[in-house]
């Protein structure tokens, strides 16, 4: 074979070669383009789904903006309406008290020419309770038979009378016309110490108010403690405790006082722990509620404040919205 021969014969596939490259290269070119493209569509239509969703997320955060700027102007009126009432409740505690005080001194007032007598048997005063007082209060108190103590009624403690003989006996009340002689018939009653009816010990004290006495009956384990270590002790009015030591003289003002300074003296006492005072429980019961966070505490806002608040509050959810917000010119 002649070098023409090999020439002719590499010639149509030189020229198939030639020919058939173009068109493969655009058909290349062509799907290089669809597809860039179809991309391109997918990121306009990704961006403007993403657009769509951040505007409903926008418009739903400036809905719950208001209603936060809302509630916070709702809370602060409510906040500021507590504490005005909170001091008005203050007010009319420390009023109730006051008013408490002086009805419990107005009836100890009225209270004071009254003795009361405990230990009188049921019934044993019969249909006259006067003039068995009269009798019974003369001979054992060592007054002269024809002494007029001058009793202007009696009658047994306004309570449910007794069915069991082994339950105390009602106590009984008696008033007098003089307040001396009532102050006398106590004196000679505290000098006997003990005095009897039908050979069974009855004992005579002032007419207390039920609020005092309440705070005075809490003295008794006290004062039985006193006796049995014969130490003196008085119990001044309304409900104090005075004892008479060997190093000196304590005035007790309550029972729970008195009880814890006598268990540290070494006295076997059970100590009476004290009661809540009226301002710890309006303290627990009135104290405004605190903000949580760092803001404030206990603060009112005015409502000239509330739109400055609402503005601050939507800078800050705008700048928040800035960082996802996408870049169009990236570098």
């Amino acid at each position: 074979m002649t070098a023409t021969e090999d020439i002719g014969e590499c010639m149509p596939l030189n020229v198939a070669s030639r020919s058939s490259s173009p068109t493969c290269g655009m058909s290349e070119d062509g799907e290089d383009d669809a597809s860039l493209r179809g991309i391109l569509n997918e990121i306009r239509d990704f961006r403007r789904d993403n657009k769509q969703q951040l505007a409903e997320i926008k418009q739903e955060l400036h809905k719950t903006n208001d209603r936060l700027a809302e509630a916070e102007t709702r809370i602060d009126e409510a906040e500021t309406a507590l504490q005005a009432m909170s001091t008005l409740v203050k007010r009319l505690s420390q009023r109730q008290a006051d008013m408490e005080a002086k009805l419990i001194d107005q009836e100890g007032r009225a209270r004071r020419d009254n003795i009361r007598i405990y230990g009188i048997p049921e019934d044993a005063e019969g249909n006259n309770v006067t003039s068995f007082l009269e009798n019974l209060l003369k001979e054992p108190l060592g007054f002269p038979p024809d002494t007029e103590l001058k009793i202007e009624r009696a009658h047994r403690a306004t309570v449910p009378k007794p069915t069991g003989t082994h339950l105390k006996p009602r106590s009984i009340i008696a008033k007098f016309a003089s307040y001396r002689m009532k102050e006398e018939v106590i004196r000679r009653a505290w000098q006997k110490r003990e005095v009897f009816y039908n050979n069974t010990r009855f004992y005579i004290d002032h007419d207390y108010p039920s609020a005092i006495l309440k705070r005075r009956v809490e003295y008794a384990e006290a004062k039985k403690i006193l006796k049995e270590r014969k130490t003196k002790f008085q119990t001044p009015y309304p409900a104090r405790l005075r004892v008479f030591y060997n190093d000196g003289t304590r005035l007790y003002q309550s029972a729970a006082e008195a009880t814890e300074d006598m268990a540290s003296r070494g006295f076997p006492v059970t100590i009476i722990p004290a009661p809540d005072g009226p301002d710890e429980r309006e303290t627990e019961l009135l104290s405004t509620w605190q903000v949580a966070g760092h803001r404030r505490v206990g603060a009112a806002i005015t409502p000239d404040r509330a739109p400055q608040k609402k503005k601050a509050s939507q800078t800050q959810f705008k700048e928040k919205l800035q960082e996802f917000r996408r870049d169009p010119h990236p570098e």
